[in-house]
């Protein structure tokens, strides 16, 4: 379990440190684009293409970083009304069902790359696996949270069901 944790903290912060200059850069471009196009009448072509790689890097490892803090939607008024062994159920099949929804995510994703290897941006020149990238990528890591959070799940209802006997 322990090194499960680990692995979700290190693709944590990979998550954290890979968003930060992606961030900055796709609001830098986005703003620039804006400010060529409408005040100097002189666009930049390639802004649309690289805000939308920015934009798709950016959403994919935000939504690694919320699903890591718990942050993701939940149908928590469901998980409130089931107390002891039932709610520790609902909540493994709940991880496992993630777990296979990321693995799915992360095989299809990595084919997805594979077919679109040979195109390019037409302004960028650049292969579009810049764009299809973060599917498999981040999907990997949430995969990993995803594990983590089974693991532990299944960890807390054997430990609720040990209690539930000695009561």
């Amino acid at each position: 379990m322990l090194l499960l944790r680990r692995a979700s903290d290190w693709t944590d912060c990979l998550a954290r440190v890979l968003l930060v200059p992606i961030g900055i850069a796709f609001i830098v471009v986005v703003f620039l684009g804006v400010l060529t196009r409408y005040v100097f009448r002189a666009p930049i072509i390639t802004s649309v293409e690289l805000a939308r790689i920015g934009f798709v890097w950016s959403a994919f490892l935000g939504a690694a970083i919320c699903l890591k803090k718990g942050k993701h939607t939940q149908f928590l008024f469901l998980l409130e009304r089931l107390h002891g062994t039932l709610r520790g159920a609902v909540k493994v099949m709940i991880s496992f069902l993630s777990t296979g929804f990321f693995s799915l995510l992360t095989v299809k994703g990595v084919q997805m790359v594979q077919a679109v290897q040979d195109t390019y941006f037409p302004a960028l020149g650049w292969s579009q696996i810049w764009l299809y990238l973060p599917v498999p990528v981040c999907s990997a890591l949430m995969l990993v949270h995803s594990f983590t959070f089974l693991a532990g799940d299944i960890q807390d209802m054997i430990r609720t069901k040990g209690e539930e006997i000695v009561r």
